[in-house]
């Protein structure tokens, strides 16, 4: 990929459904952060690295750093917004302005690896725009909200959007600029750059990519991590 690159890894959620904060808690031996952080220095090309944690954990993240064999150079960690579009505006904020393309990865991800985000950077060139997704293998019903089945969803076409997510700085800047003018929640940097006039491009993941999300999610990924070790 030409042209600079940065990443913004985005590890300020609460963790409600866990009951705890992901992003410095220990999986496998290792605080969830720091997973993620070893696959995005291995990635070829890519530079800065912004961490967004929440602000009560800024503290235990950067001593754990200092103590970690990672290039303290390229890792910067900033608060985090309220919300994921927030964070993100944080972390571009924190980029220098010569940063033409950013890759933007959820921390709890923690088996995503380097090969994968440089195959979505690689999409990305293409159209300014890319995104790791699964297609959907599993039976997709529609219900209201008392459970009942409205009617079956055709999967074919139907992905699993995932990250990392790798967007042209200045379309990623856009794009959030106006969904915050239009009080629009945008769930993923997609949808950011399709504001910004950008169709952006899916890449299959093709490998575990799951995100902790609950109690079950940490098991799993738990397993994964102890079995590539």
């Amino acid at each position: 990929m030409s042209g600079e690159s940065a990443a913004i890894l985005l590890a300020a959620g609460q963790g409600r459904r866990l009951g705890h904060d992901k992003s410095i808690t220990e999986i496998a031996g290792q605080p969830v952060l720091a997973h993620p952080l070893r696959a995005l220095v291995q990635v070829r090309g890519l530079g800065r690295i912004v961490v967004t944690v929440r602000g009560d954990a800024r503290e235990a993240a950067e001593a754990w750093l200092a103590g970690s064999d990672l290039p303290k150079e390229r890792i910067r960690f900033f608060p985090g917004g309220k919300e994921r579009q927030d964070s993100v505006q944080e972390g571009l904020a924190a980029l220098e302005k010569s940063v033409e393309w950013v890759v933007v990865h959820d921390a709890a991800r923690v088996l995503t690896t380097h090969k994968l985000i440089e195959r979505v950077m690689e999409g990305a060139r293409a159209t300014g725009a890319a995104a790791a997704a699964s297609r959907m293998s599993d039976t997709v019903r529609a219900a209201d909200a008392s459970g009942r089945i409205l009617r079956l969803v055709d999967r074919e076409g139907l992905w699993r959007m995932e990250t990392p997510q790798v967007v042209r700085a200045e379309v990623l800047r856009k794009g959030l600029a106006i969904a915050r003018e239009r009080k629009i929640t945008v769930t993923d940097c997609l949808a950011a750059a399709e504001l910004a006039g950008v169709q952006g491009v899916l890449v299959e993941s093709g490998e575990p990519n799951l995100k902790i999300t609950v109690p079950s999610d940490w098991a799993l990924s738990e397993a994964w991590l102890k079995q590539w070790r």
